[in-house]
Protein backbone atom coordinates (compact mmCIF):
# COMPACT_ATOMS: atom_id res chain seq x y z
CA UNK A 1 0.00 0.00 0.00
CA UNK A 2 1.45 3.35 -0.98
CA UNK A 3 1.84 6.27 1.39
CA UNK A 4 -0.89 8.17 -0.48
CA UNK A 5 -4.55 7.62 0.28
CA UNK A 6 -6.19 4.56 -1.18
CA UNK A 7 -9.90 3.83 -1.22
CA UNK A 8 -11.22 1.40 1.33
CA UNK A 9 -13.47 -0.83 -0.70
CA UNK A 10 -15.68 -1.86 2.19
CA UNK A 11 -17.32 -4.55 0.08
CA UNK A 12 -13.99 -6.35 -0.20
CA UNK A 13 -14.09 -6.81 3.57
CA UNK A 14 -17.67 -6.38 4.76
CA UNK A 15 -19.27 -7.92 1.70
CA UNK A 16 -17.33 -11.12 2.33
CA UNK A 17 -18.29 -11.16 6.01
CA UNK A 18 -21.95 -10.72 5.07
CA UNK A 19 -21.70 -13.75 2.78
CA UNK A 20 -20.31 -15.78 5.67
CA UNK A 21 -23.10 -14.45 7.89
CA UNK A 22 -25.72 -15.66 5.39
CA UNK A 23 -24.14 -19.11 5.17
CA UNK A 24 -23.97 -19.46 8.95
CA UNK A 25 -27.63 -18.48 9.32
CA UNK A 26 -28.58 -21.01 6.65
CA UNK A 27 -26.71 -23.75 8.46
CA UNK A 28 -28.22 -22.86 11.84
CA UNK A 29 -31.72 -23.19 10.36
CA UNK A 30 -31.38 -26.70 8.91
CA UNK A 31 -33.35 -29.55 10.46
CA UNK A 32 -30.67 -32.19 10.00
CA UNK A 33 -26.95 -32.02 9.35
CA UNK A 34 -26.86 -35.33 7.50
CA UNK A 35 -27.12 -33.59 4.15
CA UNK A 36 -24.51 -32.96 1.47
CA UNK A 37 -25.69 -29.34 1.27
CA UNK A 38 -24.44 -28.76 4.82
CA UNK A 39 -20.81 -29.49 4.04
CA UNK A 40 -21.09 -27.60 0.75
CA UNK A 41 -22.47 -24.48 2.43
CA UNK A 42 -19.87 -24.62 5.21
CA UNK A 43 -17.11 -25.02 2.62
CA UNK A 44 -18.42 -21.99 0.72
CA UNK A 45 -18.26 -19.93 3.92
CA UNK A 46 -14.72 -21.11 4.60
CA UNK A 47 -13.66 -20.27 1.05
CA UNK A 48 -15.11 -16.78 1.49
CA UNK A 49 -12.97 -16.35 4.60
CA UNK A 50 -9.93 -17.39 2.58
CA UNK A 51 -10.77 -14.62 0.09
CA UNK A 52 -10.96 -12.19 2.99
CA UNK A 53 -7.57 -13.38 4.17
CA UNK A 54 -6.15 -12.65 0.73
CA UNK A 55 -7.71 -9.16 0.77
CA UNK A 56 -6.12 -8.47 4.16
CA UNK A 57 -2.74 -9.59 2.85
CA UNK A 58 -3.04 -7.23 -0.11
CA UNK A 59 -3.87 -4.36 2.26
CA UNK A 60 -1.04 -5.18 4.68
CA UNK A 61 0.99 -3.95 6.43
CA UNK A 62 -1.42 -1.97 8.59
CA UNK A 63 0.08 1.11 10.25
CA UNK A 64 0.34 0.97 14.02
CA UNK A 65 -2.16 3.12 15.90
CA UNK A 66 0.09 3.36 18.95
CA UNK A 67 1.19 6.90 19.68
CA UNK A 68 -1.11 8.56 17.15
CA UNK A 69 -2.75 11.78 18.30
CA UNK A 70 -6.49 11.27 18.78
CA UNK A 71 -8.53 13.70 16.68
CA UNK A 72 -11.76 12.70 18.44
CA UNK A 73 -13.38 11.42 15.25
CA UNK A 74 -12.75 7.69 15.60
CA UNK A 75 -16.21 7.05 17.03
CA UNK A 76 -17.84 8.86 14.13
CA UNK A 77 -15.88 6.82 11.58
CA UNK A 78 -16.85 3.66 13.47
CA UNK A 79 -20.50 4.69 13.16
CA UNK A 80 -20.09 5.11 9.41
CA UNK A 81 -18.56 1.65 9.08
CA UNK A 82 -21.13 -0.05 11.30
CA UNK A 83 -23.91 1.49 9.21
CA UNK A 84 -22.23 0.25 6.03
CA UNK A 85 -21.99 -3.29 7.35
CA UNK A 86 -25.56 -3.35 8.64
CA UNK A 87 -27.11 -1.81 5.53
CA UNK A 88 -24.85 -1.40 2.48
CA UNK A 89 -27.71 0.12 0.49
CA UNK A 90 -27.76 3.05 2.92
CA UNK A 91 -24.19 4.04 2.03
CA UNK A 92 -24.89 7.53 0.68
CA UNK A 93 -23.40 10.98 0.94
CA UNK A 94 -26.23 12.37 3.05
CA UNK A 95 -26.57 9.63 5.68
CA UNK A 96 -23.30 7.85 6.47
CA UNK A 97 -24.34 6.70 9.94
CA UNK A 98 -22.09 9.07 11.88
CA UNK A 99 -23.24 10.40 15.28
CA UNK A 100 -25.41 13.51 15.00
CA UNK A 101 -22.76 15.58 16.77
CA UNK A 102 -20.38 15.09 13.85
CA UNK A 103 -21.40 16.10 10.34
CA UNK A 104 -20.32 14.54 7.09
CA UNK A 105 -18.70 17.82 6.09
CA UNK A 106 -16.61 17.80 9.29
CA UNK A 107 -15.41 14.26 8.61
CA UNK A 108 -14.56 15.18 5.01
CA UNK A 109 -12.79 18.37 6.09
CA UNK A 110 -10.76 16.38 8.62
CA UNK A 111 -9.68 13.90 5.94
CA UNK A 112 -11.46 10.96 7.56
CA UNK A 113 -13.99 10.68 4.71
CA UNK A 114 -13.78 11.57 1.04
CA UNK A 115 -16.42 12.22 -1.57
CA UNK A 116 -15.69 10.38 -4.79
CA UNK A 117 -18.29 10.48 -7.56
CA UNK A 118 -21.65 9.83 -5.88
CA UNK A 119 -20.44 8.04 -2.76
CA UNK A 120 -18.51 8.51 0.43
CA UNK A 121 -15.38 6.47 0.92
CA UNK A 122 -13.09 5.91 3.88
CA UNK A 123 -9.52 6.66 2.75
CA UNK A 124 -6.69 4.52 4.07
CA UNK A 125 -2.99 5.21 4.02
CA UNK A 126 0.22 4.23 5.76
CA UNK A 127 0.80 7.73 7.11
CA UNK A 128 -1.12 10.91 7.81
CA UNK A 129 -4.76 11.44 8.75
CA UNK A 130 -6.08 8.56 6.66
CA UNK A 131 -3.89 6.11 8.61
CA UNK A 132 -6.14 6.72 11.64
CA UNK A 133 -9.01 5.01 9.81
CA UNK A 134 -7.38 1.60 10.15
CA UNK A 135 -8.28 1.53 13.86
CA UNK A 136 -12.07 1.78 13.32
CA UNK A 137 -11.93 -0.53 10.29
CA UNK A 138 -10.16 -3.32 12.14
CA UNK A 139 -12.27 -2.83 15.28
CA UNK A 140 -15.55 -3.19 13.38
CA UNK A 141 -14.27 -6.24 11.51
CA UNK A 142 -13.14 -7.76 14.81
CA UNK A 143 -16.57 -7.24 16.40
CA UNK A 144 -18.37 -8.72 13.39
CA UNK A 145 -16.02 -11.70 13.31
CA UNK A 146 -16.48 -12.34 17.04
CA UNK A 147 -20.25 -12.42 16.57
CA UNK A 148 -19.90 -14.81 13.62
CA UNK A 149 -17.60 -17.02 15.67
CA UNK A 150 -20.14 -17.31 18.50
CA UNK A 151 -22.76 -18.57 16.05
CA UNK A 152 -20.31 -20.81 14.21
CA UNK A 153 -19.35 -22.49 17.48
CA UNK A 154 -23.04 -23.19 18.10
CA UNK A 155 -23.20 -24.62 14.60
CA UNK A 156 -20.16 -26.83 15.23
CA UNK A 157 -21.76 -28.22 18.40
CA UNK A 158 -25.01 -29.00 16.61
CA UNK A 159 -23.22 -30.66 13.72
CA UNK A 160 -21.65 -33.22 16.06
CA UNK A 161 -24.98 -35.07 16.04
CA UNK A 162 -24.57 -35.73 12.32
CA UNK A 163 -23.57 -39.18 11.17
CA UNK A 164 -21.91 -37.71 8.10
CA UNK A 165 -18.23 -37.03 8.95
CA UNK A 166 -17.89 -34.51 6.13
CA UNK A 167 -20.59 -32.27 7.55
CA UNK A 168 -19.06 -32.30 11.03
CA UNK A 169 -15.58 -31.59 9.69
CA UNK A 170 -16.77 -28.73 7.47
CA UNK A 171 -18.67 -27.00 10.27
CA UNK A 172 -15.81 -27.40 12.72
CA UNK A 173 -13.33 -26.07 10.14
CA UNK A 174 -15.49 -22.99 9.63
CA UNK A 175 -15.49 -22.27 13.37
CA UNK A 176 -11.72 -22.78 13.60
CA UNK A 177 -11.05 -20.43 10.72
CA UNK A 178 -13.27 -17.73 12.20
CA UNK A 179 -11.37 -18.13 15.47
CA UNK A 180 -8.08 -17.67 13.61
CA UNK A 181 -9.39 -14.60 11.79
CA UNK A 182 -10.66 -13.15 15.07
CA UNK A 183 -7.23 -13.63 16.65
CA UNK A 184 -5.47 -12.00 13.69
CA UNK A 185 -7.82 -9.00 13.86
CA UNK A 186 -7.33 -8.70 17.62
CA UNK A 187 -3.60 -8.62 17.12
CA UNK A 188 -3.83 -6.15 14.23
CA UNK A 189 -6.22 -3.92 16.19
CA UNK A 190 -3.81 -3.79 19.11
CA UNK A 191 -1.41 -1.75 17.01
CA UNK A 192 0.96 -4.45 15.80
CA UNK A 193 1.80 -4.40 12.11
CA UNK A 194 0.12 -7.09 10.02
CA UNK A 195 2.68 -8.43 7.55
CA UNK A 196 2.05 -10.59 4.51
CA UNK A 197 1.67 -14.32 4.90
CA UNK A 198 3.56 -16.87 2.88
CA UNK A 199 2.14 -17.46 -0.57
CA UNK A 200 0.08 -20.64 -0.63
CA UNK A 201 -1.77 -21.85 -3.70
CA UNK A 202 -2.54 -25.34 -2.52
CA UNK A 203 -6.04 -26.72 -2.80
CA UNK A 204 -6.43 -26.63 1.00
CA UNK A 205 -5.98 -22.85 1.10
CA UNK A 206 -8.80 -22.18 3.63
CA UNK A 207 -7.35 -24.54 6.24
CA UNK A 208 -3.87 -23.35 5.35
CA UNK A 209 -4.88 -19.80 6.26
CA UNK A 210 -6.14 -21.00 9.64
CA UNK A 211 -2.89 -22.84 10.27
CA UNK A 212 -0.89 -19.80 9.19
CA UNK A 213 -2.83 -17.48 11.51
CA UNK A 214 -2.39 -19.82 14.46
CA UNK A 215 1.32 -20.12 13.74
CA UNK A 216 1.75 -16.35 13.61
CA UNK A 217 0.16 -15.84 16.98
CA UNK A 218 2.47 -18.42 18.50
CA UNK A 219 5.53 -16.74 17.04
CA UNK A 220 5.96 -19.35 14.35
CA UNK A 221 5.92 -16.84 11.50
CA UNK A 222 8.34 -14.28 12.88
CA UNK A 223 5.49 -11.87 13.56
Amino acid sequence: MSATSTVLRVESFFGTLRRVDEHVETLLSVQTYDRTSVSRTADEATSALAELGDALVVAAPFPSQIGRTDDGLGEAVTGVLEAQYADPDAWATDEPGAPAAVTVDELVAAGRLERRADELVVPLAETGTAARNWGPVLAVMRAVTADLLDRAETLARRSRTAETPGARAACESLARMLASLRDVLVRASSGAAFVGRRTDRRTDRPLSFAEWAGGRLNGGDNA
